[in-house]
C-alpha cells in the first residue's frame, strides 16, 4: 500500500491519496506509512488530527512539524509526553507566534496562542529555550509569553529574552532585577542595548557585582551621576569594576579623580591618557599620578602647533619596562609564567611585572629588593597572587637574599601570616 502513494526513491508524497485510503493508512498502515502520511499537507484536517493521537512518537512528531495540521492538533501535542514531539511543535509554532495575544477573538489563533503558552511552561528546558531563542528579538511577540520566559529560573531560557527582547518594559525589568529569579538575570539585563536610568538604578541597588560590572562596560547604558557615585563609594574593594569605571564614556570630572585614587597603575595610566576630560580634571588626575606612581612623571602632551587647551591629555613618562608590563596586564597577558620567564632574561622586566601584578609603585618593589628584605619579598609575591615557591625565587634571584636567610614555603603555603604580610607592604610603602 505504501508504494502506491509515496515515491520509493524519495519517501516523499507521490500522487494524491483519497480520503478513504488515507483513513485506512492512518488506522492500519505500518509506522513508516503512517509517518509519511503525517507529512502530507493535502489531507483532511480530521485525518491529521487522528494521527496526532498515534501511538508512535515518530508519527506524532511529523504531525507536530506539519504546517497543515489543525490548530486543535497543535494544542493536543503541546501536552505530548514525548519531548521530541513537543520540540518539533515549538519549532513550528514560533513561526506564527508574532502578533498573537492572550485575548484572541479568532478561535484558531486562540488555539495557537494556548499551545504556545503551554510550551512556555513546558517542563523540558530545551523546549522553553527553543521558544526564547526564536522570540528574543521579535517586536510583536506575545508579551505574556515573553514575560513568562523572562521570569524562568533557568538562565538558558531567561537570558535570551532578558538580553534582547524589545517587548519587555522598564517596569518588567525592574521587577525581575528585584526578584532575581535566576542567578544570571541581572547580568543579562545589564547588557541590553540602551539600558535606561531607571533600570540602571535598580541594577546598582541590587548589589550584584557582576551585573554592575557589565552595566559599566555597556557604553549604551544610561547611568545617572548620583548612581555612579554610589558605585564609586563601594568600588575600592571591587576590582572587577575598576577598568569599566575608568573607561566609562562621558565620565564626570569628580568621578575621574576619585577613581584615580584607588585603581591599579595600568588603569590609572589609561585614565591619564583619556582625551575627553577637561584640562582642570586632567591636572587633578596628574596630581594623583605623581602621588600614586612615585617613579613616574606626568606631562602634558602638546600638538605641533601648540597646546590643546581643554582637550589636553596626560601621559605617564616612566620606565619603559613598567609601561610594557602595564600593557600586558591590561591585555590580560600577564601571568606568573611571564614573570618567571622574565627573571632569567631581564631583571628590569621582572621587577616591573612584580610591581604591576602586586599593584604597587615600582619604587616600593625596588626598595624592598635593594634592602634584601626577605619578608618584603614574600609579602610582595603574595600580593601579586603568585605561589609561595615563587617567593623564594624573588628572594634569591632578584633580591640576592643569602640562602640561610631565605623564607621558604611551609606546607605549601607562605611562611608569613596574612596580617604580617599586609603590615610589611604598608611599612615599605611608608618608607617612600
Amino acid at each position: 500500500m505504501f508504494s502506491k502513494f509515496f515515491s520509493r526513491k524519495s519517501g516523499k508524497p507521490g500522487k494524491a491519496v483519497s480520503y478513504e485510503d488515507a483513513k485506512s493508512l492512518a488506522k492500519d498502515g505500518n509506522e513508516e506509512e503512517r509517518a509519511d502520511l503525517a507529512t502530507r499537507t493535502d489531507l483532511k484536517p480530521e485525518i491529521l488530527y487522528f494521527l496526532a493521537e498515534d501511538p508512535s512518537p515518530k508519527v506524532r512528531g511529523r504531525i507536530a512539524a506539519n504546517t497543515a495540521a489543525p490548530r486543535q492538533a497543535d494544542l493536543l501535542l503541546a501536552g505530548d509526553m514525548d519531548e521530541s514531539v513537543r520540540g518539533s511543535l515549538a519549532e513550528k509554532i514560533v513561526r506564527v507566534a508574532p502578533g498573537l495575544t492572550a485575548d484572541e477573538q479568532d478561535k484558531l489563533r486562540q488555539l495557537t496562542y494556548d499551545a504556545l503558552a503551554m510550551l512556555a511552561k513546558d517542563q523540558a528546558v530545551r523546549i522553553r529555550q527553543t521558544l526564547a531563542e526564536a522570540l528574543k528579538e521579535v517586536t510583536d511577540a506575545p508579551p505574556e509569553v515573553i514575560r513568562r520566559l523572562a521570569w524562568d529560573v533557568e538562565a538558558a531560557v531567561s537570558t535570551p529574552v532578558l538580553r534582547f527582547s524589545p517587548v519587555l518594559t522598564d517596569q518588567d525589568l525592574v521587577e525581575i532585577i528585584r526578584a532575581k529569579p535566576s542567578p544570571d538575570s541581572i547580568s543579562a539585563i545589564s547588557q541590553r542595548d540602551g539600558v535606561s536610568e531607571k533600570v540602571s538604578d535598580a541594577i546598582v541597588e541590587s548589589d550584584d557585582e557582576n551585573g554592575i560590572a557589565l552595566l559599566l562596560k555597556n557604553t549604551s547604558a544610561q547611568i545617572r551621576e548620583e548612581t555612579l557615585d554610589k558605585i564609586l563609594d563601594r568600588a575600592v574593594d571591587v576590582g572587577v569594576w575598576h577598568m569599566p569605571l575608568a573607561m566609562r564614556p562621558k565620565l564626570p570630572s569628580a568621578a575621574a579623580v576619585k577613581i584615580a585614587r584607588f585603581v591599579a597603575e595600568d588603569i590609572l595610566k589609561r585614565i591619564a591618557a583619556r582625551n575627553d576630560l577637561n584640562a582642570s580634571t586632567l591636572q587633578a588626575v596628574r596630581t594623583v599620578v605623581h602621588k600614586r606612581l612615585g617613579d613616574a612623571e606626568a606631562v602634558f602632551l602638546e600638538e605641533e602647533d601648540g597646546p590643546r587647551g581643554d582637550s589636553v591629555c596626560v601621559r605617564v613618562d616612566d620606565d619603559e619596562a613598567f609601561d610594557w608590563a602595564s600593557k600586558l596586564w591590561a591585555e590580560g597577558k600577564l601571568s606568573e609564567e611571564t614573570f618567571l620567564d622574565a627573571v632569567g632574561k631581564s631583571r628590569k622586566k621582572a621587577v616591573a611585572i612584580l610591581a604591576v601584578m602586586s599593584d604597587l609603585p615600582i619604587r616600593v618593589v625596588e626598595r624592598s629588593l635593594d634592602l634584601k628584605s626577605a619578608k618584603g619579598c614574600v609579602s610582595i609575591t603574595w600580593r601579586a597572587g603568585m605561589k609561595p615557591s615563587t617567593a623564594e625565587i624573588v628572594q634569591t634571584k632578584l633580591a640576592g637574599v643569602a640562602s640561610k636567610s631565605v623564607l621558604r614555603e611551609e606546607e605549601g603555603g607562605f611562611p608569613l601570616e596574612e596580617d604580617e604580610m599586609k603590615w610589611q607592604i604598608a611599612f615599605m610603602t611608608r618608607l617612600l
